[in-house]
Formats: structure tokens, C-alpha cells, sequence
């Protein structure tokens, strides 16, 4: 059990308990609970705000002047015990168990969200380029990640797994991050360490001695482009019968 769950610690940590416990309470009903002032109280309701986790609105009551009424905001209540990831890797463990290809198939889906949320992000002229804005996008959900370039290329480095307890129990995870990179990067990559595996950091070798797969993709639809253009034009193309030759006059 937390501190804040347990209501110890300080005042700010009981002011977050009491306002979980009851939802919303002004300034002076917590001064009450907590037998301070009021004045007190509103120093800490200020840093509270300030870290973002509590909001205050001001209301009416039925009698009485208007008063700000606190609340924890999401990131309050973040403070609190969350079983979140024992739930979802129960569920992927049960998808897992009943049929694997169902998981799959959810791995597959999560993809194709991920990889169009991504895409208009992870661009560039070159592999590298590619790779650092794909570094970058990781890096604003958590992940802490960077490339680092080395003689055989370059190395994706995330120092920071969101997902990190899910992944130990299902290192399908893992893998369908790797095809996701590849997806974006439009090159094969290669995982040659994992955080779950026991690694301080997951590193991942980005192939740079093959032509990008996304390069590749483009040219091939390019000639496909030349190849519809060419039979247009040739089902557009007038073709004029050969002059028929004049009968012989029989002698």
C-alpha cells in the first residue's frame, strides 16, 4: 500500500487522500479534515496545481459566497494503485492461450494504428533521418530513445520500456515492435539487446547496407504508374487498317 493510499507522509499526500476519498472539498473543509489553516491549506492546494495534480472551479453553493471547489485532475489519481498492466497481460495471455493467431492478428491491428500515427512523422531523405525522427516520436511516449551511429550502421537505443512487465510475460511484444520499426524505417532491423531480457537498454541495428525497403515500394509504384500510362496510351492510339490490295483482272 502507498503512502498516499495509506494517508501518510505529508500534507500535500493527505490533501491528495482526502480528496480522493471525497471527490471534491474547498480550501476550508480541508483545513477542517486536517486541522490546519486555511491559509495553509491554500499554500499547498498552490503547489499541488502548480505539479498538476489537482484543478479547482469556483461554485455557488445554496448559501453563501462562491468558493473554490479542489479535485484531482488525471495525474492525481495516477498516484493512486493501478493494476492496469496485470489486466491487459491477462488478457493477451488468454488471447495467447485460446488461439495464438488471434493475438497475432491483434499485434497486426495495433500496427497499422501505430505505423499511421507515425508515418507523416518518421520521415527523410535518408535512412538516418528516418531513423532520428523515429527516435524522437519514441522518445514522446516514453521510451527515452536515440541513434547512435556505429561502423556497420546505426542503432535505434530505447532507454525506457512502457511496456515493460507486459513484455516479459509475452516477448510477442517485442518482436511486433521490431516490424513496426522496419515497417517505418523501410528496412530490415535486427534486436541485439532487450530490457526484458535482462539488457539496461533495448538496442536495435538498423541494416544500412540494403536498399530501403520504402524506396523500393516507391519505385515499384512508379513502374507500375509508367506501365498503366503506356497501355493508356495505346488503347488511345488509332491504328489505321493496312490498304487492301487490288483484285487481278483475270486475262
Amino acid at each position: 500500500m502507498s503512502m498516499v493510499e495509506a494517508g501518510r507522509g505529508g500534507t500535500r499526500e493527505r490533501i491528495l487522500v482526502l480528496l480522493r476519498r471525497h471527490g471534491r472539498l474547498s480550501a476550508p473543509q480541508l483545513a477542517d479534515l486536517l486541522e490546519l489553516t486555511p491559509v495553509g491549506v491554500r499554500r499547498h492546494l498552490t503547489l499541488l496545481e502548480r505539479d498538476g495534480l489537482v484543478t479547482a472551479r469556483v461554485e455557488k453553493p445554496k448559501r453563501g459566497r462562491p468558493a473554490a471547489v479542489y479535485r484531482l485532475t488525471d495525474a492525481g489519481l495516477e498516484t493512486f494503485p493501478r493494476h492496469y498492466d496485470e489486466v491487459a497481460s491477462e488478457a493477451l495471455a488468454f488471447l495467447k492461450r485460446q488461439d495464438a493467431s488471434v493475438l497475432s492478428q491483434f499485434l497486426a491491428w495495433r500496427n497499422e494504428r501505430l505505423a499511421a500515427s507515425y508515418v507523416k512523422r518518421v520521415d527523410g531523405a535518408t535512412l538516418a533521418e528516418r531513423a532520428r525522427a523515429l527516435a524522437d516520436v519514441l522518445s514522446e511516449q516514453g521510451y527515452m530513445a536515440e541513434v547512435e551511429s556505429t561502423p556497420g550502421g546505426l542503432r535505434l537505443c530505447q532507454h525506457n520500456c512502457t511496456v515493460e512487465h507486459l513484455a516479459t510475460e509475452l516477448p510477442d511484444l517485442c518482436a511486433s515492435e521490431a516490424e513496426l520499426f522496419e515497417r517505418l524505417l523501410g528496412t530490415p532491423v535486427e534486436r541485439e539487446a532487450t530490457i526484458v531480457q535482462g539488457g539496461v537498454r533495448c538496442v536495435t541495428r538498423v541494416r544500412v547496407d540494403l536498399p530501403a525497403q520504402a524506396d523500393g515500394r516507391a519505385g515499384d509504384a512508379r513502374s507500375r504508374e509508367g506501365r498503366s500510362r503506356r497501355r493508356s496510351s495505346d488503347s488511345n492510339t488509332t491504328t489505321t487498317p493496312p490498304t487492301p490490295m487490288p483484285a487481278r483482272r483475270e486475262a
